[in-house]
């Protein structure tokens, strides 16, 4: 073998894939840095940052929400970036999992993304992000819960027959509890409805003992959480002291009628200790039916409709009179109830609805024989619960007179 001569050759060949990839590694852009900008949404304008960074081949990225009630910062599960093309998956502390997808243009990043709960799309929008850029400006939303759910301020309270004209029954409405809704936030136009049927609200602020229930008919709790915001860890904590949901259990038991709303994760959590002390037992997941949704929206709205059974003929359905008659209603994910023997489910769920938690690793549940409204007689008292708080909507036979 002539060395002298294989050696300038195999020298001359490794100059030349040395420049050759110092030319590709030229041409690839690099994508590392920060991207901002707008994410638009159904419910609203959000800020969007990413921050990407290269090691060796995989790509990692940290991800930022700007939303209404504050940023957020998702858990990025995967990146990848093949060419011009992105897509990248996080999941927020809500449980919500955002898939996003997209491609480099230069300097911009535009493309669309979508947000799942189990196997229920729950949104979607795009994204248009600039390399070096800021997240867009979001509103503040007003209260501490923030959030993009506002009350329909256009909503028509009206009552033409009011049910009570003078001396209604007094309703103590619950907002001492990290409530997500209050009667003069998101709660205003069940509460000007009431009000206008002739119930008098006084707003709590205080914990529940015998004196804060004194002298009250009804009782409403509306989503009441552990912490102040709702994407906090703690927010599934109990929202009530066992001392509170002794006070509440006697004062039903003497003739009190209480209203408890808890919705789906973390609500479940941070409720379940005042059902218990009624015998009801919340899933504390988000509940979906693959075979009973509307079709004409979103698969996660549940439907219950006499004609399937699944809505019971009850007080709560029948009305005063035909007019106020409910035939339907459409409840949007909540969560799943399982009353005592002896209570009424009025909401029922079907064989194939399933309690879900979002992430790779969760397991649906079956939810056959569970409801997302029930009701009881406690005591001298009553009790209603019901699975889901803010997107109920229901069709009757006529205006409420």
């Amino acid at each position: 073998m002539n060395l002298k001569r294989k050696f300038p050759v195999a020298l001359f060949l490794l100059l030349a894939l040395a420049v050759a990839a110092l030319a590709l590694a030229a041409q690839t852009p690099d994508y590392a840095g920060t991207w901002a900008g707008a994410m638009n949404r159904p419910s609203g304008l959000a800020g969007l940052e990413f921050v990407l960074a290269r090691d060796g081949e995989v790509w990692k990225a940290t991800m930022k929400m700007r939303v209404p009630n504050g940023d957020l910062t998702p858990t990025v599960e995967e990146v990848k970036i093949a060419g011009a093309y992105f897509s990248l998956s996080a999941t927020a502390a809500s449980g919500v999992l955002l898939r996003f997808k997209g491609k480099f243009e230069g300097d911009k990043l535009n493309g669309t993304f979508e947000s799942t709960r189990g196997e229920t799309k729950v949104g979607e929008g795009t994204i248009a992000l600039t390399r070096g850029g800021q997240m867009a400006t979001v509103q503040p939303a007003q209260g501490a819960q923030g959030g993009g759910q506002v009350a329909d301020p256009n909503f028509d309270a009206k009552v033409v027959k009011p049910a009570y004209s003078k001396n209604g029954p007094k309703v103590l409405f619950d907002e001492a509890h990290n409530n997500f809704h209050t009667a003069s936030g998101r709660y205003k136009p069940f509460a000007d409805l009431i009000t206008n049927d002739g119930y008098q609200i006084t707003p709590n602020k205080q914990k529940f003992s015998t004196e804060t229930l004194k002298g009250f008919d009804i009782l409403v709790v509306s989503n009441a959480l552990g912490a102040p915001r709702m994407n906090q860890p703690e927010a599934s904590n109990p929202a009530f002291t066992d001392e509170e949901c002794d006070a509440v259990r006697e004062w039903v038991k003497a003739g009190g009628a209480l209203l408890l709303i808890a919705d789906h994760a973390p609500m479940g959590s941070a409720n379940q200790i005042l059902g218990q002390r009624f015998g009801v037992e919340m899933s504390k997941m988000f509940t979906i039916d693959a075979q009973n949704y509307d079709k004409e929206d979103n698969p996660g709205f549940i439907v219950y409709t006499r004609e399937s059974g699944r809505l019971a003929d009850h007080a709560i359905t029948h009305g005063r009179n035909d007019s106020e008659r409910v035939n339907k209603i459409i409840a949007f994910t909540g969560q799943s109830l399982k009353g005592p023997p002896d209570s009424i489910a009025f909401m029922k769920l079907s064989d194939t609805a399933q309690d879900v938690m979002p992430g790779p690793d969760s397991k649906p549940v079956s939810a056959a024989g569970r409801a997302q409204g029930i009701v009881m007689s406690f005591g001298k008292g009553r009790v209603v619960v019901l699975g889901e708080a803010a997107m109920l909507s229901a069709q009757i036979s006529g205006p409420i007179r």
